[in-house]
């Protein structure tokens, strides 16, 4: 798949990263699995999921792990560019396997002296 376009490359990265936040709660689901469960059925013969499976072949694909994200971000990408399917097919994962989340933020500095 060709990267070049601005979307493309934001979703491939968000991609990425969500396969790399599954990978490390040890879940026994990856990106290509909610994929095909949120668009197999829709596309139908037009399904095709292969592009998947060399994400991490594109340098600048492979370098989002360094950039800073969180789940909220990549939900962001794939919510802005189309992929609410995909969101679902995730929410439904989560809902069915009660994994619950939240987002913490640390502003300040320490009053240590």
């Amino acid at each position: 798949m060709n990267y070049s376009g601005g979307d493309h490359l934001s979703v491939a990265k968000a991609l990425y990263q969500l396969d790399f936040y599954l990978q490390q709660l040890n879940m026994d689901i990856r990106v290509r699995d909610l994929y095909e469960r949120a668009y197999r059925e829709k596309r139908g013969d037009r399904y095709d999921d292969r592009w998947l499976q060399v994400l991490d072949e594109h340098l600048e694909v492979r370098d989002s792990l360094s950039e800073p994200f969180t789940t909220q971000t990549i939900l962001e990408v794939l919510m802005r560019t189309g992929h609410e399917p995909l969101v679902r097919s995730l929410m439904r994962e989560i809902r069915r396997r009660k994994i619950g989340f939240t987002h913490i933020y640390l502003i300040g500095r320490s009053s240590r002296r």
